[in-house]
This record gives C-alpha cells, sequence and structure tokens, in this order.
C-alpha cells in the first residue's frame, strides 16, 4: 500500500487535524472491492489511532490498565479521519498464489498509521520554520495533544 496525508495541527493548543489522506492499495483480484474497501478504510483509521490518540498505560504494579476505558483511553472518533480520504486500488494486479487471484485487505494498512504520525511531524517542521528554528527533533507514537502540548519542539514551548 501507498499512503499520503496532509495535516495541520493548531499551535496554541495542540490539535491535530488530518485534512486529506491518500491510499492506493494493492488488493489483487479483490473477490468484493467494497469489502476490500471498508477493510481499508476500517484498519487505516486503527492506524490512526495508534498513531495519534490511543495511549494505552498498562502501569498497575497487578498487570491491570492504568486507562481502562475512554475517559482516559481515546479510540479514534469521526474527528480523528482525514476531512478527505481517497483511496483506490490498483488495477489488473494477480496473486498467483491467493485464493482467485486475492490479497488480505484489512491488518496491512495499519501500517500506514505510520505516514500519518509523520504528515503531523511535517506541520510542526513547518511552524518551527515560521519561527525561524530548523533542528531535528523525535515524535513518539501515539502523539496524543497531551504530548503535543508538552513537546519541546513545538514554537509555543520555547
Amino acid at each position: 500500500p501507498r499512503e499520503f496525508t496532509v495535516a495541520e495541527i493548531d499551535v496554541l493548543t495542540g490539535e491535530q487535524n488530518l485534512i486529506e489522506g491518500d491510499i492506493v492499495y494493492d488488493a489483487g483480484q479483490p473477490l468484493n472491492p467494497l469489502v476490500d474497501l471498508g477493510q481499508v478504510e476500517g484498519s487505516y483509521v486503527m492506524g490512526i489511532g495508534l498513531a495519534l490518540t490511543e495511549n494505552l498505560v498498562n502501569a498497575n504494579p497487578d498487570g491491570s490498565m492504568k486507562t481502562p476505558g475512554t475517559w482516559d483511553y481515546k479510540p479514534p472518533c469521526s474527528k480523528s479521519i482525514p476531512e478527505k480520504l481517497n483511496i483506490g486500488f490498483l488495477d489488473k494486479v494477480r496473486n498467483p498464489v491467493g485464493i482467485l487471484s486475492s490479497k488480505a485487505s484489512g491488518e496491512p494498512a495499519v501500517c500506514l498509521g505510520a505516514g500519518v504520525l509523520l504528515a503531523v511531524k511535517d506541520a510542526i517542521s513547518a511552524a518551527r520554520e515560521e519561527t525561524g528554528e530548523v533542528f531535528n527533533f523525535e515524535l513518539d507514537s501515539p502523539c496524543t495533544v497531551q504530548e503535543l502540548n508538552s513537546h519541546p519542539s513545538l514554537p509555543w514551548i520555547n
């Protein structure tokens, strides 16, 4: 799969907004293109959650979660996905070892969440360029709003 995401950040609040996401996916010869489309969409949103919102904390001594519910744990919601999401499949691609030349369409697209994290990092870099400060920095996943509000690479922190 190939993915391109455009993101923006609010430098005052740390909120992220995904403007557009474009995905080109190799599903071989889909058995049902609409099912494959839903699988790719769902796993992409799952990847967005892993990259931006889902901060699971498992730090209690007994092994239980410190973030057991949605008050602390934030799964992706309708505002988490790109405003414009384009998904296309490669045409006339055959998989000689797949069932009827098909390929998996679910979980592989979860990896595309890494592109979302990099799009947010690019938005931070653009904000830094506007202040005249350009340098390399690390950005860990999940990149929650709380993480962005305390990140030393952002213009309002320094």
